[in-house]
């Protein structure tokens, strides 16, 4: 069920990726927007300070016809890019240069990764060679939520992806400030994770005059719909806020020259995605009077190079940065340098370098809110508010009317009182359930959460905590509870693919959390609905108040104190807006309980509330059976 609902959404953001395409004047006046949008994608909005880059040089090795220099930079105090720079032994003037960016192997030394830069310098270019981040000698992580269990990188807005793109930005900074580099004249290609980064850099940055991904063009459809994510780190993907696809990204490079070069047997990028991107964006390019200088170029090859690609990639350069029209006739050569001549930190890379927490450098949390009064709070309140919607919230529907597929009477008990199910819909189309144990008659207060994903569903009254008193209750089946759970075997492709199109797992269980309140609502017209959340559930139940200002109340038990955490539910860039402790505060002046022991970073949540005149509406309690909502009686 919720593959299917996923592929539904994947099919909706690549259907719809540059559909038609921008008119000259649409496509102008939003150049500006769309690559802001771009760059908010890749955690890079704002641009970093460019800071200086402490360009250095370890050693150089003279060859037939070229040199190779080992170099090193900084694209932030103390992060380190090695790279190995190609040029011609003898050169007069400034010449035009490729920026070669590596994919997932061993960086710079790997074979194909020298062939290309010393083809380039062997034929009049300066051609730049990085290693990528956790690869070569560049230090640092890559695969995050892929190998390292780092779901808080969706919370951070952070994907290495924006890292490679920066430390490209900044290579194209060192190119320029060389005096026998023609900066007008620049270019960039890669192959497989350098494909990808060639995409991005091109859209980033229009100082990149020719682009030429190579085995890396496909589309989000394509990676949900054949799974093929679970073959790619993070650095393949952006923060899909805005739902873009690759035409969109494409859009950004034109009209500028970009020739597309892909495998139709590589199993990861098929053929019937890298064309459809292809034709989607050859559109846009002959809208803009531009069409011939888009092409795509393919073999019956699996992933990687062959001399038929290779041809065509170097006869692209030679034209749009060279003006040479001529046929390529020689190709790579087959010479190795031995991997200890290319090092640049000769097997030391620096103890002390920034690279290895960019995730936290690159792309900053948000600060606790100053709080002097309660005007300032209440601005700071709606301007939060309004950022959550906007960015990490921008597609859960305020809309959650006409839902209910289906009511259903489910008996007495004399423990439980009236018990009845509601089948409902959440927006996207999941089937959900809420169990209703309608206790004290339909005035009496509501008390909802969202069941736990690891508990069983076999009986009415699983999950309920132990409320004392009368009270309704509603158990709300979010998705990946009960009937759709999913098991290991897909539950970490589907955490992934929601990143693709904009959403996380906890981001759609809030969507159905407040859907599940809305069906309930309907059945139980109570004058108080109060929210219970224990664990990650409590983080749903916090975000689902804050979008929901009908929730009278919180009711928490031991909520993780920080979405940095490793329990803690992500939510695509929230922690760009706030952390747990200031963003549970927005629910002020609505009343907040905490069940047992309160996590110590929630002092900061209390003090708010006492400092605004409203601590009589920030409880600790020891048991859920103490509590009653506010203003209950008895």
């Amino acid at each position: 069920m919720l593959y299917k609902s996923m592929l539904s959404q994947a099919r909706q953001v690549s259907s719809c990726s540059l559909a038609l395409p921008l008119s000259r004047d649409d496509w102008r006046r939003s150049l500006r927007r769309r690559r802001n949008m771009w760059l908010e994608m890749l955690g890079l909005f704002p641009l970093p300070e460019r800071r200086p880059l402490r360009a250095t040089c370890t050693g150089a090795l003279a060859r037939d016809g070229y040199v190779v220099e080992k170099i090193h930079f900084q694209c932030i105090p103390g992060a380190y890019v090695p790279g190995n720079l190609y040029r011609p032994a003898v050169a007069a003037g400034r010449l035009p240069a490729v920026l070669y960016l590596c994919g997932h192997s061993r960086g710079k030394v790997n074979p194909p990764y020298q062939a290309h830069p010393r083809w380039f310098a062997q034929h009049g270019y300066i051609a730049l060679v990085l290693d990528p981040i956790q690869l070569g000698e560049a230090q640092g992580v890559h695969g995050g939520t892929h190998a390292n269990g780092r779901w808080d990188w969706f919370s951070r807005g952070y994907t290495p992806a924006g890292t490679e793109v920066w430390n490209a930005m900044r290579a194209l900074d060192y190119l320029e400030s060389r005096p026998d580099v023609d900066g007008s004249r620049m270019g960039v290609t890669g192959l497989s994770g350098g494909g990808a980064m060639s995409w991005f850099l091109g859209a980033a940055d229009e100082r990149v005059k020719c682009v030429v991904p190579v085995c890396q063009t496909g589309s989000i459809e394509q990676h949900v719909l054949d799974r093929t994510i679970d073959g790619h780190c993070d650095c393949a993907f952006w923060i899909n806020y805005y739902r873009w696809c690759t035409p969109d990204v494409g859009a950004l490079i034109a009209p500028r020259p970009l020739l597309i070069a892909s495998g139709t047997e590589d199993v990861i990028w098929r053929p019937y995605a890298f064309r459809d991107v292809f034709h989607r964006i050859r559109r846009q390019y002959a809208e803009l009077g531009s069409e011939g200088l888009v092409e795509l170029v393919e073999d019956v090859s699996p992933h990687g190079y062959t001399p038929k690609l290779r041809k065509a990639i170097f006869e692209w350069f030679n034209l749009h940065l060279k003006g040479d029209a001529q046929p390529v006739a020689d190709d790579v050569t087959d010479y190795v340098e031995p991997d200890k001549n290319l090092l640049v930190f000769k097997g030391r890379p620096p103890r002390r370098d920034s690279m290895r927490a960019i995730d936290t450098l690159l792309v900053k949390k948000a600060a606790p809110p100053p709080v002097n009064t309660r005007a300032r709070w209440e601005a700071y309140r709606r301007k939060a508010t309004s950022a959550m919607r906007s960015l990490t919230f921008r597609h859960v529907s305020q809309d959650a009317s006409g839902l209910t597929a289906e009511f259903r009477r489910d008996g007495l008990s004399n423990a439980c009182g009236e018990l009845s199910s509601i089948i409902f819909k959440a927006p996207d189309g999941v089937t959900l359930r809420a169990r209703l144990h309608r206790r004290a008659g339909c005035r009496a207060p509501l008390l909802a959460f969202a069941l736990p994903e690891n508990i069983r569903t076999g009986h009415f009254g699983t999950g309920c905590p132990p409320v004392g008193g009368a009270m309704n209750t509603a158990s709300i089946e979010v998705r990946n509870t009960a009937a759709t759970s999913v098991g290991p075997g897909y539950l970490w492709t589907l955490r992934r693919s929601y990143a693709l199109v904009g959403q996380t797992l906890p981001e759609r269980q809030i969507q159905d959390l407040l859907a599940g309140i809305e069906a309930a609502r309907r059945q139980i017209p109570a004058a108080k609905i109060s929210l219970y959340g224990e664990g990650r559930t409590a983080v749903l139940a916090i975000y689902a108040a804050i979008l929901n200002p009908g929730i009278s109340e919180v009711v928490l038990a031991n909520p993780p104190d920080s979405h940095q955490s490793p329990e803690a539910p992500d939510l695509m860039g929230i922690l760009r807006i706030g952390d747990l402790p200031w963003n549970l505060a927005l629910l002020w002046p609505r009343p907040i309980t905490f069940i047992g022991k309160m996590p110590p970073a929630y002092r900061w949540t209390e003090k708010l509330y006492l400092k605004l005149g409203s601590g009589g509406a920030f409880r600790r309690l020891s048991s859920m059976q103490e509590w009653k909502p506010r203003g209950l009686k008895g």
